[in-house]
């Protein structure tokens, strides 16, 4: 039980990360922001990388699953907050 609470919050911390950043990137990419959008981009694809791996070396689980999708919707929130507080708009 510990093992799978552990595992899906990994992924949801993670999720909430990688999303967060995703938003900052939209807002970048729409600003004309370089450097933040080169910055973002970097780090997605590397946030990414370590996700596909966790999870292709896992096993198809429900906690896997519902960590990483409510990490993802989390995510979006943080996201659009911090990037319509720091970026403008």
């Amino acid at each position: 039980m510990m093992k799978k609470l552990k595992e899906a919050s990994v992924l949801f911390f993670i999720q909430i990360l990688s999303y967060s950043i995703w938003c900052i990137n939209f807002r970048a990419v729409a600003d004309t922001h370089y450097h933040t959008a080169a910055v973002s981009d970097f780090l997605i694809a590397s946030i990414q990388f370590f996700v596909i791996r966790k999870i292709a070396h896992g096993q198809d689980q429900f906690h896997q699953w519902a960590g990483y999708a409510l990490g993802s919707v989390v995510g979006s929130y943080v996201g659009i907050w911090i990037s319509a507080t720091f970026l403008g708009g």
